[in-house]
């Protein structure tokens, strides 16, 4: 697809601004007399790892270190104006520890280096300080072992199985406690919907029944919230806790619901839009996001929020308290969180869908549900001697939520869930040697819902109450280490075996009714290398460094049979500050376990007249007026996996001008994800229930046996014969011996070919000034192209710009000033404009901009003892109050007036927070 003249221009827009840091000389950005890098510190002699903690919020930079690495040792006191490397220098002097640039604009904290004699006559100084994005070693007479190599110790990051290297080849963003906390957002979850990169559809609290050309979103009657990297569906983006896979929730278990995350326990989220089957199996499609919860901390903290929109009653509050210990083995920490809040209504939006009355119950439709969660999260740590190191953690979140709405119909719901999630995990290293380490890892995941549903008018009807219960059991042996140099570095690698037990049960409470009940094991081996063909040793003019990484993964399905899925990726560093990435992937991906064991399948059969008025609309033949229309909804038989692959293209670049630095990222992705279980897409992303009048004007439009006009008798048994429960017949149908047409548009299958393709760029500036350290940057995602085709043989049905589907272009922009402890941040958000659908007849929904800002400020030892280790945050988003665009009213899916999947009906939120460490 073409660039068009609005992409092109914004752009050379962003091209414009990364060149300006090339011939912009850093005093332009800097007050005359800036005080060089330096930040007013005040750390004082506490243990290290809340030392880190400290350090990492006066500064600004997301910090990583093993918590094994930093028990019962104490910090050196950093107090006065340092730049930020040399008060973290400081900070470890002494302790044998070091710290290194990492991915994500992280810095990583590891034992120092084992230095190594190079040969005699061979001796040369170390490299220069900055080698590369990413990569920072220190000058040493000699050569340290493998200095271009990032490593991080213990630490395996997210996207890679070898211990210590970060997968630098592939697109990775890492968000520290600091960038959660300071977002003004009160969860997981919304955290997650700021990301460009993330699309809002799917499975949501927003969407209590779904949205139109997404079937799996109807079967999230839980108001959980998954993650949905490039649109492409909950279900493709694998959720991780601590790198361990969670049981999915919904009636088909399709994804992790991430409302049960507790945001105070989390150290740093790990965003990899990448494809990942080859370390992590099957789901990891358009990539992962894995949730590092806090292992290390000593003392209590008690923070407690309070926040409320400036329009309308609803309310919120969060209440966490987390204490921990620590000793020279090991540690022990324990969070609670609280986190409730109220309904917010129609009513309490009279922007939204103004022009629709709801017969007078605006008041009584809720546009977000009433929720409160307590959760618990235990985490232990302990070396048996110096090879052995013990990991325990446990997570438990218990959430209810409530939620009514009213259909254009006037028919009031009311929906009630309880969710309860529990996750229990035990991990064990040993070192084998200095080059080798062997970890086991084993955990339980389980998770249930009871929703129920109840009518209340026009007549009251007994709730109903599905019963759903997620299991999953998992054990992992990994060996990992350094296999042997090479010109070029050390040649890492890692091998290991996976071993899980999932299950799936969805039940009727009321009358025992049995909807799903499926059961699955999955066997896997694995491998990785990780090997630098040129590096500093052996660098050449053009050539600076030349990485590739290996990976594969070999599944076996006790359902699907067996499936090897390879990724290569490779990086290459032309020259200085300029890294240059590329990724190639498959993934293999088999049905949800609620799909395989789904026991939905049902048919309805109205009179063709009333659906023809229903969607005003005729048919061709007249002589199907006469007739009964059978639509048919649920899941087909002998479904088969889902395939990808995909590609990636990117680059990094760092450049230091002065105190001043630049960062630019830029990924380009294609993906083509195959069989893709869903509904057949249907031109201008009409709903399944227009199939007969599209195929009756092109039949090429559908894929055969979509419908079928006039069927047979035998058309019509195998229909029968297929479905689960009785057939549904609306007054005035004359039964099965009239059908005219059978509509199998809404039934799932191995139909739906997903293509799309973008790019992400990054873009970030750092400086000091007079009045304190200023940060400016911006993310974003353009999308090039997002199509569906139900067959080879069928119309591309272009998804892109339109209702309920990804929009072309998000960004979040955002500039910074901190100075001493106080620190604020403004982000700009915006969302292209689009239209309603794809057909001439399209309205436009407008652009949506809006404005965020965070003030913190965070107290020490000069305010007096009763404030010091005392932080103060205010949040208000959407500062201007801007209502979301208006967008189409869909009643039988109760979407009222805006677009759920990008725009939020919250506007002006405000929140306070208080955060105090003893």
């Amino acid at each position: 697809m073409g660039l068009t003249n609005k992409y092109r221009a914004r752009m050379l827009g962003t091209a414009a601004l990364a060149i300006m840091a090339a011939i912009v000389p850093p005093a332009a950005f800097a007050e005359p007399g800036a005080p060089g890098a330096a930040i007013t510190f005040e750390i004082e002699p506490i243990a290290l790892g809340d030392a880190l903690r400290q350090f990492s919020a006066q500064s600004g930079t997301p910090i990583l270190f093993s918590e094994g690495d930093v028990a019962g040792q104490k910090a050196n006191p950093v107090r006065g104006a340092y730049a930020p490397a040399d008060a973290l220098a400081r900070l470890l002097e002494g302790t044998a520890l070091e710290a290194v640039a990492g991915p994500g604009n992280a810095m990583l904290v590891r034992p120092s280096a084992p230095v190594k004699a190079a040969p005699a006559g061979n001796r040369r100084p170390a490299p220069e300080t900055r080698d590369a994005p990413g990569r920072i070693t220190a000058p040493a007479a000699p050569v340290p072992e493998a200095p271009d190599t990032l490593r991080i110790d213990s630490i395996t990051v997210t996207g890679t199985s070898l211990r210590g290297i970060a997968p630098e080849s592939s697109p990775l963003q890492m968000f520290s406690r600091e960038d959660l906390l300071e977002s003004g957002v009160t969860s997981t979850e919304e955290f997650i919907r700021t990301l460009p990169q993330n699309f809002g559809g799917g499975s949501t609290e927003f969407t209590p029944v779904g949205v139109p050309g997404d079937e799996s979103s109807s079967y999230n009657n839980t108001f959980a919230t998954g993650p949905n990297l490039r649109g492409l569906g909950s279900g493709a983006t694998l959720t991780l806790l601590n790198g361990r896979r969670l049981a999915p929730t919904s009636r088909i278990g399709d994804f992790v619901d991430l409302s049960m995350i507790p945001i105070s326990a989390l150290e740093r989220i790990d965003v990899l839009s990448d494809g990942a089957s080859s370390i992590y199996g099957g789901d990891a499609v358009a990539g992962v996001m894995n949730f590092v919860l806090r292992d290390d901390f000593e003392g209590a903290e008690t923070a407690l929020r309070y926040g409320s929109v400036t329009s309308g009653d609803m309310e919120e509050y969060r209440f966490s308290q987390t204490l921990g210990t620590a000793w020279t083995s090991g540690n022990l920490l324990a969070t609670y969180e609280y986190s409730g809040r109220d309904n917010l209504t129609l009513a309490d939006r009279p922007e939204i869908a103004a022009s629709t009355t709801f017969d007078g119950q605006r008041e009584r439709h809720d546009l977000l549900p009433e929720q409160s969660r307590h959760s618990a999260v235990v985490a232990a740590n302990q070396a048996f001697g110096p090879a052995l190191k013990v990991a325990l953690t446990g997570v438990y979140s218990d959430r209810s939520a409530s939620n009514t709405t009213v259909a254009t119909t006037g028919q009031l719901s009311a929906d009630d869930v309880d969710s309860e999630f529990v996750s229990a995990s035990l991990g064990a290293d040993y070192d084998l040697s200095t080059r080798w380490q062997l970890s086991f890892d084993t955990t339980y995941s389980r998770i249930r819902n009871a929703a129920s549903d109840q009518t209340l008018t026009p007549t009251v009807r007994t709730p109903t109450i599905r019963r759903t219960q997620s299991n999953l059991w998992s054990a992992d042996l990994l060996l990992s280490g350094d296999l042997f140099e090479i010109p070029g570095g050390t040649i890492a690698g890692a091998a290991g075996t996976h071993y899980r037990e999932e299950r799936l049960t969805s039940d009727i409470a009321i009358d025992g009714t049995v909807e799903n009940d499926a059961r699955r094991t999955v066997s896997a081996v694995y491998g990785e290398l990780g090997i630098p063909l040129i590096g500093p040793q052996n660098a050449v003019p053009g050539i600076r460094r030349l990485d590739l990484n290996l990976s594969g993964r070999f599944d076996d399905y006790s359902d699907f049979g067996t499936t090897f899925n390879p990724k290569l990726g490779a990086l290459w560093s032309p020259l200085e500050g300029l890294n240059l990435r590329s990724t190639y992937s498959e993934s293999f991906a088999p049905p949800a376990l609620g799909r395989v064991g789904d026991r939905r399948r049902t048919a309805d059969v109205y009179p063709y007249a009333f659906v023809a008025g229903g969607v005003g609309l005729q048919p061709a033949d007249p002589a199907l007026l006469g007739t009964d229309y059978m639509y048919v909804t649920g899941t087909g038989a002998d479904l088969d996996p889902e395939t990808s692959r995909t590609y990636t293209f990117g680059f990094d670049y760092q450049l230091d001008r002065g105190d001043s630095t630049w960062t630019v990222k830029s990924t380009y992705y294609d993906i083509a994800f195959d069989g893709r279980l869903g509904t057949t897409p249907l031109p201008g992303s009409l709903p399944a229930v227009f199939a007969p009048f599209i195929i009756e004007t092109d039949p090429s439009s559908l894929p055969d046996g979509t419908v079928i006009f006039f069927p047979s008798q035998a058309d019509v048994d195998a229909v029968l014969e297929s479905l689960t429960r009785p057939v549904s017949f609306l007054v005035g149908s004359e039964g099965l011996d009239n059908i005219g047409v059978i509509n199998n548009a809404a039934v799932v299958r191995n139909l739906a070919s997903t293509e799309t393709s973008g790019m992400d760029i990054q873009i970030d500036y750092e400086t000091p000034t007079a009045i304190g350290a200023f940060s400016a940057g911006l993310s974003a995602n353009y999308i090039f192209d997002f199509t569906q085709q139900a067959s080879v043989s069928t119309p591309v049905v272009d998804k892109l710009n339109t209702f309920v589907n990804p929009v072309d272009l998000k960004i979040r922009a955002y500039t910074g000033l901190s100075h001493g402890g106080l620190s604020s941040n403004v982000f700009v958000n915006y969302l292209d404009s689009y239209r309603t659908d794809s057909t001439a007849a399209a309205k436009s929904i407008d652009a949506w901009t809006t404005v965020d800002l965070a003030l913190s400020y965070a107290f020490d030892a000069s305010h007096g003892a009763w404030l010091d280790g005392t932080r103060l945050n205010l949040s208000v988003n959407n500062l201007f109050d801007t209502p979301p665009p208006d967008a189409p009213t869909t009643g039988g899916l109760r979407l009222v007036g805006f677009d759920p999947t990008n725009a939020s009906p919250l506007m002006r939120f405000v929140a306070v927070e208080v955060r105090r460490v003893f």
